[in-house]
């Protein structure tokens, strides 16, 4: 049989465990918490308004070109490269909240879905010839990371 002492020892040591297990989790989320907000400090293109994205989206998805020359010769320094280079580094962003688990893949779903597909679907041959031509193959990869993540999402909806 057990003692009064003994329950009463029980009692305070699965309290202590409960509160250590309890600290660990929370010091798991405040991590990710300033992980997240570093990196939309760090990044300012989490600091373009509804505006901006919405004229970068449309810029964007207008343009009109035949390959990635015929597209630099329309749009080099022009405000539609400046569109396609906000919208891809505001996606890329989104894209690396996303593969670090620090934004939920089911509400960039519902939110960007169809922007993200139809947006970088438009402009794919030209990232691919940009990634060539600077010779970094990882240009805009999480964007693309972000994109294949929707098409995957739109097939299992």
């Amino acid at each position: 049989m057990l003692d009064i002492q003994t329950v009463s020892v029980l009692v305070v040591s699965v309290g202590v465990l409960s509160g250590v297990i309890y600290y660990i989790i929370e010091m798991r989320h405040q991590r990710r918490i300033r992980q997240t907000e570093n990196l939309i400090s760090l990044s300012p293109w989490f600091r373009l308004d509804a505006k901006e994205v919405q004229d970068a989206v449309t810029k964007v998805c207008s343009i009109e070109y035949t390959s990635y020359k015929d597209y630099l010769e329309k749009y080099s320094g022009k405000p539609e490269h400046l569109s396609l280079t906000m919208l891809g580094n505001y996606f890329e962003g989104m894209g690396i909240l996303m593969y670090k688990k620090l934004v939920d893949a089911d509400i960039v779903y519902y939110f960007w879905s169809d922007i993200v597909r139809s947006s970088f679907e438009k402009i794919k041959p030209i990232i691919e010839d940009m990634r060539k031509d600077e010779g970094d193959p990882n240009m805009f990869k999480f964007w693309e990371l972000l994109y294949n993540e929707m098409v995957k999402r739109e097939q299992q909806h």
